[in-house]
């Protein structure tokens, strides 16, 4: 029935407009509009962030909030446990993701109503520290007595918590800095340390032994794994060698006993050779016997690698035979260094494709090495000191040499003659995280924790921890599954000590509750200086000495001290202090899995049989804006302080503020790799920007609005209603994604909120209803109300990530009482707002207003009268938002943006030249049975009125007069 009613008409020269468009405007009615009023300043330039953010601090107390808190009487806790930085420095980036992340969920929490528990803590020990505090000293830490160096690296690590923790608070970070932070070096903390080495220790999982350790020459020192670094442009010497097998050896391979074999070897590490004690095959594997017909000589290898052999050699070579690895049992070879008889053995690590098929062995330098010579009784041999160089052990043609300089070279000269290939060799290889040199492998005597005991425990706790993200699970299985021992000595100065003593003669250990609870209250009475300060007489109890019918003189201390991760590691009994069993969060690195995440756990399953943590969440790291590890030497370091305060140029580094870095730490979400650079630090200060300038407008334009003003929701605009529809989504994504950890998704809601609902379409739309209707007008009062709840909504979803601009909206609504944002809890949603009847209700209307916004030749809509005829399902629903025929104040014409609507199920007899004629159509679903789309036509006619001088749309009787509605508002209606 409708479609025939489809129209056509031309669209008009717009001549007649030419009268209105006067660029004189008169201003003498701009005192009488209710403009809007809000100081909340809008810009960012010369550093007047950082001003304006230091004085929120102070004004709504920023240091006192978690004092507050805490004083607090709430139902529900909320325990986030911190991961102790380092104290080795300035703050960098790193920190700053890290810090404000866990500060976000911390004020999150805060508003959802729990009692927030979170303690900063550092980390102070290790040798980092100590290389700092000792940098420039040209060598001398060497001979400096350990006294000395612990009284500069305790110096070195207080000065750094002192800056760390300034840059933090400056961050917003909220905690109770000045009386509840803790410190590994605290006495309190080590005690409970020494108390959690010695139940270890009673449970046999701590123990010393003689074994290989990832070993650092330039730290002089064991490392764990968790403190290497991976270098892939490592390049190392590889030698392939022939190994002579004695001729008692050969009958079992059908070989004459006068024949030259030789077994073929492959290494990267030449300075092991002198050491080697055995070769290693595969009973499994098939290995060839292949003959030089020019010398007679038979070398033997892994069938796989024969191919690969020929080609190095470039001669000719014949199989003779081929044999199975399980021949070669009691076969022997002669060293070509010692001429030593050596036994071959077989072993599981040997694997095909992997080298020759033989594995030189080398017990004190590798670690399946070191399984094979224990299972086989092998004396193991040590020539290679702590820093890497040749004892007198190792001969007069080596000692001196050291490893990674001179070693290589000298053993490669000296076996020479038994060197068929040598080449460069570019490979992943360990270094030391601290100092960047590259680490080897060393057998020494160290104290470890037996994790192979506790790591199915460990897995199977996991099942009750949440990861998130989830896709970062399997990195804590991997390394936790790979891991049979954890290596917990170190020989260095700076660090707690491990408290056990060594009987003089017979080498045995001493440790017991005696000798702990001692130690502990002469470590709490004096710090832990006094292990190097005092003798044996003084750190033993003498009661407990006597009983046992010894003297101290019997007696001495260890010399290594607890690895760092020991330390960190031990930290949750910061929580057990103040009686918390497990912390609802860890948040941290991704390279904590490795470290933190894993000593913790592994210490907390060993002694409390349960994770310190329920929830494990996982950032990444901050990198350059191509995606490059930043680094002082490249220049591309980018330095928190600078993007607060600004560089010496600010005009190539300006002063963004604290919020520009909340904000990006938030964007950022959890990422593995996070950019951060000029460009992406400038979009980050533009978006925050335009929420700044929304906030200045909403802000404005309720400046005369209070709580009590609240206009009930069935009394409330239909465009008003279906803005707070749209608010209640928002609001609940918004609190999902907090939920979730998604901040980066939160900032791109309200974004898209602002720029999509709020700048385009409704704040556009109020205008007129904002600024020309009486002040106490109802239908005002309605977009306020709106107004209200939006900045309510908005203030308390920005304020855990940018608390500086919610603290200044909050204290810019005039109906708030109290002095922060984040004492008045979060935002409560009426369910009435999410009635998704409203959505359809509104869905014609919106239809036909996207169809004027896109018209090609209508670019102010308010220039036109409107004509609009539609069908009678449609005209009805349509009634609601205007019941008259014709109006300029209606929500439809609201809505539209045109200066009349008008209503008509009829269709016009004549449509005018000048007009613009729209067809569109719309789904009303609210009409009941109706499932087709009801059609409609816009008919848009320049309008036939004047110019109002005060609401400037086309309403006025007159030129140069106000409209009727604006003479009623002047005259307080009585016109």
């Amino acid at each position: 029935m409708f479609s025939s009613l489809r129209l056509h008409g031309t669209r008009f020269p717009n001549t007649k407009f030419a009268r209105f468009k006067s660029k004189s405007s008169s201003k003498r009615y701009s005192d009488t509009l209710n403009l809007p009023k809000s100081d909340l300043a809008a810009t960012s330039k010369s550093g007047k962030a950082v001003k304006r953010e230091v004085h929120i601090q102070e004004a709504c107390g920023f240091d006192k909030l978690y004092e507050w808190q805490k004083a607090q009487d709430r139902d529900k806790d909320f325990v986030l446990h911190d991961g102790p930085p380092y104290a080795n420095g300035k703050p960098h980036v790193g920190h700053a993701l890290n810090k404000i992340l866990k500060d976000i969920t911390n004020r999150y929490k805060l508003l959802k109503g729990y009692k927030i528990h979170y303690v900063p803590g550092w980390d102070c020990h290790g040798l980092p520290i100590e290389l700092k505090a000792l940098k420039g000293k040209d060598g001398t830490n060497k001979k400096m007595a350990p006294l000395e160096i612990r009284k500069k690296a305790k110096q070195f690590a207080e000065e750094s918590v002192q800056v760390q923790s300034k840059a933090f608070q400056s961050w917003g970070i909220m905690a109770d800095w000045k009386t509840s932070c803790y410190h590994t070096t605290d006495r309190d903390f080590q005690a409970r340390e020494l108390d959690l080495f010695y139940t270890l220790y009673q449970k046999g999982l701590v123990y010393e032994d003689f074994m290989p350790v990832y070993w650092s020459p330039s730290s002089r020192t064991a490392l764990a794994e968790a403190e290497l670094e991976y270098n892939p442009g490592h390049v190392s010497q590889a030698v392939y060698l022939k190994f002579p097998i004695i001729s008692s050896s050969l009958t079992a391979l059908n070989l004459s006993k006068n024949r030259n074999v030789y077994a073929v070897i492959w290494t990267t590490t030449p300075w092991t050779l002198p050491v080697n004690q055995a070769i290693c095959y595969s009973d499994g594997l098939t290995y060839c016997l292949l003959e030089d017909r020019s010398t007679e000589d038979v070398y033997i290898c892994e069938k796989v690698f024969v191919e690969k052999f020929v080609n190095m050699l470039c001669k000719p070579l014949t199989v003779i035979d081929e044999v199975k690895g399980s021949l070669l049992k009691g076969a022997q070879y002669n060293h070509p260094l010692t001429t030593e008889v050596l036994p071959f053995l077989p072993a599981n690590h040997v694997l095909s494709g992997k080298g020759t098929g033989f594995v030189h062995t080398a017990p004190c330098h590798g670690h399946d090495d070191f399984k094979v010579a224990i299972n086989n009784d092998i004396k193991i041999k040590s020539i290679v000191d702590d820093e890497g160089v040749y004892t007198e052990e190792a001969g007069p043609s080596l000692q001196g040499k050291t490893v990674g300089k001179d070693a290589d070279s000298t053993v490669i000269e000296m076996m020479k003659d038994s060197i068929i290939h040598q080449s460069a060799y570019q490979h992943s290889y360990p270094y030391d995280w601290r100092t960047k040199l590259p680490v080897i492998i060393r057998a020494s005597k160290q104290w470890f924790i037996n994790t192979n005991k506790i790591k199915d425990r460990a897995v199977e706790s996991l099942n009750s921890v949440r990861i998130t993200p989830k896709a970062s699970e399997h990195g804590m299985l991997a390394q936790l599954g790979d891991r049979t021992y954890w290596c917990i000595s170190r020989q260095r100065a700076w660090g707690l000590p491990i408290p056990v003593f060594y009987h003089k003669v017979t080498g045995k250990v001493l440790v017991n509750s005696h000798t702990i609870e001692h130690l502990k209250k002469l470590f709490t009475e004096h710090g832990s200086d006094c292990w190097w300060s005092m003798s044996e007489e003084h750190l033993l109890p003498k009661d407990m000495l006597d009983q046992m019918g010894a003297s101290w003189s019997d007696y001495t201390k260890g010399e290594d001290i607890l690895d760092i991760w020991f330390d960190s590691g031990s930290s949750w009994s910061v929580l057990h202090k103040d009686g918390i069993k497990r912390a609802d969060l860890y948040l941290e690195g991704s390279d904590q899995f490795g470290g933190w995440f894993q000593s913790s756990l592994l210490t907390s399953i060993a002694t409390n049989d349960i994770p310190p943590y329920r929830q494990l969440v996982v950032h990444g790291f901050a990198v350059d804006e191509e995606g490059k590890k930043m680094s002082k030497s490249i220049g591309n370091v980018v330095d928190p302080d600078t993007v607060i305060h600004g560089g010496k140029n600010q005009d190539k580094e300006p002063s963004y503020g604290v919020d520009v870095l909340r904000w990006w730490t938030a964007q950022a979400q959890l990422q593995p790799m996070v950019l951060i650079g000029p460009s992406v630090l400038q979009r980050c200060n533009e978006d925050l920007f335009k929420i700044r300038k929304v906030m200045k407008f909403v802000l404005g334009n309720i400046h005369d609005f209070e709580s009590d003003m609240l206009v009930p929701y069935e009394e409330l605009w239909p465009q008003d209603k279906y803005m707070l529809y749209q608010l209640y989504n928002l609001a609940e994504e918004v609190t999902q994604s907090y939920d979730d950890f998604r901040y980066g998704k939160v900032l791109g809601l309200l974004e898209k909120f602002t720029n999509v609902d709020l700048s385009t379409f409704y704040c556009t739309i109020i205008k007129d209803r904002m600024y020309c209707t009486s002040a106490e007008d109802k239908i005002r009062r309605s977009a306020q109300t709106v107004l209200y709840h939006v900045t309510n909504v908005f203030m308390k979803s920005l304020a855990p990530i940018i608390p500086h601009l919610a603290e200044e909206v909050h204290q810019h609504m005039s109906s708030t009482e109290e002095t922060s944002v984040f004492k008045s809890g979060w935002f409560t949603l009426d369910p009435v707002w999410a009635d998704r009847a409203i959505l359809n209700f509104m869905q014609p209307v919106l239809s036909m207003k996207e169809d004027i916004d896109y018209a090609a030749d209508v670019d102010r809509p308010v220039e036109y009268d409107l004509t609009l005829y539609c069908s009678h399902n449609l005209h009805n629903i349509l009634q609601k938002f205007q019941s008259e025929v014709s109006s300029a104040t209606s929500p439809l014409t609201e809505i539209l943006q045109t200066s009349y609507t008008h209503l008509t199920t009829i269709a016009p007899d004549v449509v005018p030249d000048d007009c613009i004629v729209l067809n569109g159509a719309s789904k009303v679903s609210v009409i009941e049975g109706v499932k087709e789309p009801e059609e409609y036509v816009l008919l848009l006619s320049p309008a036939t009125k004047q110019i109002c001088e005060r609401c400037r749309r086309y309403t006025a009787d007159k030129l140069k007069s106000p409209c009727e509605r604006c003479l009623s508002v002047l005259s307080n209606g009585w016109a």
